[in-house]
């Protein structure tokens, strides 16, 4: 009997290594698959995920503290002090019946929006600091808050642009430029004037807009400096393409939204019905360099600008008229390549984008902030970290001699084993033969439950701690 539980003992201490090397190229194998870079598919085309783990973005979605129903958000802006300021229409809903075929509005009749229009956020805690701009405004769109904290603001029902210095009147604008109801196209007129963009010089821009199709540039005390553009919206332009050539840059189908590059002079204009953004030269208005994208589609509502990584492009897109449109989200562009390096949209279906209008970003790119017309609100999405994703995945791994020092106390010693008292040869050498084995077993398992801990966690992505905050890894009428 001793000599055959000898022959078993013998028999499975030569599977013990197989085993083990059966369990840890399971292991291995499955890390490897696990850990391949993530790619996103985007209109049939591949994209490469590796950097998007510098540009991931978890929504909040605690933010901010709301105890109104607002309007349709058409804007939102950052001030000096770090606040987030939102710019929304109230009771007022752009209608096709709104204005007439000579783009004129007709509700005019109805009165301004009573409810203050312009609000201004705490960011980190979401609480509502001030509002104004009550009895102002008809049909709010652009919001920007300058270098030295004016407020700038266009209504394309009145087709004006506003300048407010806070601290003289919050009833009172400091510099108003176009006629009122009055829509044109000469340097004291717009028609539905969207976004304005300030240089340090106090000199700046207006897209111009909805019918016009161009920017026009102003010294600071608001003298017509130059403009450029043509109209090339499908439905009012004056002038056609042959087939198949794509419109050429200075074209706008409505210059949209504007960003300034200032390490660069750059003035950006998100082209919407193009789905491009189009960058020139502050001093002339000449034409640099544009940026699209398949995973964007043909429609491209904002576009802000941050320095980091060599400059950065943070883009929304909108609702796409096609057969297969690409989805509703944001979308980061490094402006060396072009390519899109990150997204960012909410991953909880009840606040999912639909029809986003104007975004924000913090010049450090740590938040991004997204106004929507419908559903009427401003979401928020916090950057997480690099240090923060590793401090996630960091796996405790007990040292190497500590296991060696545990399978080493369950090794013959003096080639005999220590049998406890009593017990006969046979049943001693048996006992210990499998505990042998089993310790053996059990001690491989746990060298290969820390090889795949440290090859597969240190390779893979963690999750937020926050509840309301989860990494956003895949993607998924109208005005304004």
């Amino acid at each position: 009997m001793y000599t055959k539980q000898n022959k078993i003992f013998s028999h499975l201490h030569q599977m013990v290594p197989f085993l083990s090397g059966l369990l840890i190229c399971s292991v291995l194998f499955t890390c490897t698959v696990e850990a391949r870079p993530q790619t996103v598919s985007s209109n049939g085309n591949n994209t490469s995920n590796a950097r998007f783990g510098a540009h991931e973005y978890a929504y909040v979605s605690s933010w901010p503290i709301v105890d109104r129903k607002l309007g349709s958000v058409s804007a939102v802006a950052l001030d000096g002090d770090g606040n987030v300021v939102i710019f929304h229409r109230g009771s007022h809903v752009w209608q096709l019946s709104s204005f007439d075929t000579e783009n004129r509005y007709q509700e005019a009749t109805g009165g301004p929006i009573a409810q203050p229009t312009v609000l201004k956020f705490n960011r980190n805690t979401g609480e509502l600091l001030q509002q104004w701009g009550e009895n102002l405004f008809y049909m709010p769109h652009g919001l920007t808050v300058d270098h030295e904290q004016n407020y700038w603001l266009t209504d394309v029902a009145l087709h004006q642009v506003f300048k407010f210095d806070l601290n003289h009147s919050t009833t009172e604008p400091v510099l108003t430029l176009g006629t009122r109801f009055e829509p044109g196209n000469d340097a004291y007129h717009y028609c539905k004037p969207t976004a304005v963009a300030v240089l340090k010089s106090g000199e700046f821009f207006v897209a111009d807009g909805y019918c016009n199709g161009r920017i026009v540039k102003y010294s600071a005390e608001g003298i017509p400096l130059l403009s450029w553009g043509r109209n090339s919206f499908v439905l009012t332009r004056s002038f056609r393409l042959p087939s198949g050539q794509p419109v050429p840059a200075s074209f706008f189908a409505i210059p949209h939204a504007l960003a300034l590059v200032p390490d660069r002079d750059l003035l950006c204009v998100a082209d919407r019905e193009q789905g491009r953004v189009q960058c020139f030269h502050t001093r002339n208005g000449t034409f640099h360099s544009q940026y699209s994208s398949p995973e964007i589609g043909s429609r491209l509502f904002s576009v802000k600008y941050i320095s980091s990584d060599g400059g950065l492009l943070y883009t929304i897109n909108g609702p796409q008229f096609v057969l297969n449109p690409v989805p509703v989200g944001g979308h980061i562009i490094e402006m060396a390549s072009g390519n899109v390096i990150g997204r960012f949209q909410p991953n909880n279906p009840k606040h999912a984008f639909s029809n986003p209008h104007e975004l924000a970003v913090t010049d450090d790119g740590s938040e991004v902030y997204v106004a929507e017309l419908n559903p009427q609100m401003v979401h928020k999405f916090r950057r997480i970290s690099p240090a923060r994703l590793t401090g996630s995945t960091t796996t405790t791994v007990k040292p190497a001699t500590s296991v060696t020092r545990n399978e080493g106390e369950n090794t013959p010693e003096n080639g005999r084993y220590a049998g406890a008292p009593g017990m006969n040869s046979a049943l001693t050498a048996g006992s210990i033969g499998i505990f042998s084995i089993v310790s053996t077993l059990i001690v491989t398992s746990l060298l290969v439950i820390l090889m795949a801990r440290v090859i597969c966690f240190r390779t893979g992505q963690g999750s937020s701690s926050r509840v309301d905050e989860v990494p956003l890894r895949n993607m998924g009428d109208d005005e304004g």
